[in-house]
């Protein structure tokens, strides 16, 4: 006889943070068993709720088996039997206890002693040893025995920790929670969570024409211990508020982040705490309290990302319901999968042919339509049918009700984009600070794009800019259809089998600092030629030109001279150490009179050298000081 499920699955709500929470209701007559995974026991445990909502039965108690290892159990217990031999394990834990043995010659009761067996030519014997009485041994033929009663408590106990710890044991890794109900009720409700793999979403978009078939499905996995026959089946993507504490009092456990398998784990297990009301008509999505959603991936290279756009998006999908229900009832095997539809709309799109610069030179082809679907749209696959032909695949992002849908799904080699430009510099003017100077040049970076359609049919094209920082974008006699902070967009129109050009003007100011030391001549008079410097200014800075080319002249006249110095001082201490060694009279005499001669020459040009130098090096800060003087007023008067 198989297992009394009771009231069978009604409902179940698959969540994306990996839970299945499953309701269970209708008519049961008296205790019936819930099977799940070893793996699934503590969740269901922890949010396991039961009560009858109609009928004058009871429930008494929650019996559960234990997660423990059964073999282990068994093991433990010396009730761990190789198979063939139970019965000889059985006798041999029943040795020194008390049993009852119905036979053929009539009941013998006695002791257990041990167990025998013999083999001979018509096959093995077993014979039962008793100790029926002081002195007395009964051997009782196993093969006359029909029924052995155990009469001793302590061995009954054992007997039933066999039976139990065997069936779970036989299961596998399977485990059952016993509802124990008094009477027969006409309604008991059961509901629980168990931890599931995520649904994921796939979508089929089939055009024809102006119209087009939207088709979602879930794929969806029965993580339970039983088959789903004809159940309602709701996909939540809200999340799941984190319990505070869990219905054992046990504090927040910490995250693990360390991988996503463990970070699913955690959100399972600290999900649900023990139920605030269990007598609710409501149904079961209403006892999830919704802790906030998920962030949405916005697309902003294809839509328009201002801050009150995002904000009326961000309104509507905290205000609009986050499921999706399948419809109609859901089959699906035990610990099996299926894709299940759960939306068939139709919608209105139009195509966009959209080039971007680097994505090679045919245009993405893009499906655009509103979302009039009811729901909001979550992230998946999508795949596309043009009259009734397959023509690509494509991610299809989040979508709040009545927002946009961009579908970028191929490209469309009937028509080919190429891009030449021309950059132009100016001088743009000049910036004074009190250490130098900032010279701003206007950089204008002129793009023409050139598109040729092989189309028989007027296309529209759009060519996308990418924006930078500091930079404008502008198009020669066409206004951007689309701004977003990372790129413009402009539509072109091609003739048929034709050819269309468009122009867009980059412009930016680029800037260089300069030390006042660094000015030449020739970059003042440039600035002079432009016109965009006073001329107040212009003579200023002639001036502090002036002023720096005469200080690196002085500079440069004192270095000479400081080298021509050195070598002075170098000759006049050769020649004294000679003269330490010459003598008087004679030859030497001679050379070393020419020897004075020459020092006392030396000597006479030294003095006038440094002061000399001195001069120079006093010229050179007058001159540099007045420099930064007269750049000092610039930056006063800029």
């Amino acid at each position: 006889m198989g297992r009394n499920l009771g009231p069978r699955i009604r409902r179940v709500v698959l969540s994306k943070e990996g839970l299945a929470h499953v309701e269970r209701r209708g008519s049961a007559d008296g205790s019936f068993e819930l099977p799940f995974g070893r793996a699934e026991l503590g969740e269901v445990l922890r949010s396991l709720v039961v009560w009858v909502e109609r009928g004058e039965g009871r429930t008494t108690a929650l019996a559960f088996d234990a997660p423990e290892d059964p073999d282990a159990v068994l093991a433990e217990k010396k009730l761990r039997f190789e198979p063939g031999t139970t019965l000889r394990g059985i006798v041999h834990a029943a040795r020194g206890r008390r049993v009852r043995v119905a036979g053929s010659d009539g009941p013998i009761e006695g002791e257990v002693l041990g167990f025998e067996e013999t083999t001979g030519g018509q096959g093995p014997r077993r014979w039962l040893l008793l100790r029926t009485g002081a002195g007395q041994i009964e051997v009782v033929d196993m093969a006359s025995v029909r029924q052995i009663e155990l009469a001793d408590p302590a061995l009954q106990g054992s007997l039933d920790v066999l039976v139990n710890r065997g069936r779970t044991s036989a299961g596998g890794d399977g485990r059952a929670v016993r509802v124990v109900l008094a009477g027969r009720v006409e309604d008991v409700r059961v509901l629980y969570v168990v931890p599931a793999a995520p649904f994921q979403l796939s979508y089929r978009l089939a055009l024809a024409g102006a119209e087009a078939r939207l088709f979602a499905f879930a794929l969806v996995q029965n993580p339970l211990e039983e088959d789903l026959e004809d159940v309602e089946l709701v996909l939540s993507s809200a999340q799941a508020a984190a319990a505070s504490s869990d219905s054992y009092g046990r504090g927040d456990r910490q995250r693990d982040d360390e991988t996503e398998n463990a970070t699913k784990l955690e959100r399972t297990r600290r999900a649900h705490g023990q139920p605030a009301t269990i007598r609710a008509a409501a149904p079961l999505g209403t006892l999830v309290a919704l802790a906030g959603r998920a962030p949405e991936r916005i697309d902003e290279a294809d839509t328009m990302d201002t801050e009150q756009a995002a904000a009326e998006l961000a309104a509507a999908a905290a205000a609009e319901p986050r499921e999706w229900v399948a419809e109609g009832p859901v089959s699906i095997p035990r610990r099996g999968a299926a894709m299940v539809p759960v939306l068939a709309a139709s919608v209105r799109v139009r195509k966009e042919r959209i080039f971007r610069e680097g994505a090679g030179p045919s245009p993405d082809l893009v499906l655009c339509f509103d979302n009039d679907t009811g729901v909001r749209l979550e992230e998946g696959r999508c795949a596309v049918y043009d009259e009734g032909r397959y023509v690509g695949e494509s991610a299809l992002g989040a979508a709040a009700r009545g927002a946009p849908v961009r579908v970028s799904f191929t490209k469309d080699p009937g028509v080919r984009c190429h891009r030449t430009s021309r950059k132009d510099t100016t001088f743009a003017g000049l910036v004074f600070e009190a250490g130098g100077l900032i010279e701003q040049r206007r950089v204008e970076e002129r793009h023409v794009f050139c598109v040729r359609s092989d189309h028989p049919t007027v296309v529209d094209v759009v060519v996308e800019v990418p924006r930078k920082d500091g930079r404008t974008l502008a198009g020669e006699g066409i206004m951007p259809i689309v701004e977003t902070p990372r790129a413009t967009r402009f539509r072109v129109e091609v003739a048929p089998r034709g050819e269309a050009k468009i122009e867009v003007r980059e412009a930016w100011t680029e800037t260089t600092r300069l030390a006042y030391e660094s000015i030449e001549p020739g970059q003042i008079e440039t600035w002079r030629a432009s016109g965009r410097v006073d001329a107040a200014q212009i003579d200023v800075l002639s001036e502090l030109s002036r002023n720096v080319e005469e200080a690196r002249q002085f500079e440069s006249e004192r270095v000479r001279l400081d080298r021509d110095l050195v070598d002075i001082f170098t000759r006049h201490g050769k020649i004294a150490e000679q003269l330490a060694v010459l003598r008087d009279a004679g030859p030497e005499g001679a050379l070393r009179a020419r020897y004075v001669s020459e020092l006392d020459a030396m000597q006479q040009r030294i003095n006038p050298m440094e002061a000399e130098m001195r001069r120079l090096r006093d010229e050179a800060d007058t001159r540099r000081r007045a420099a930064e003087r007269a750049l000092a007023s610039l930056a006063r008067s800029s």
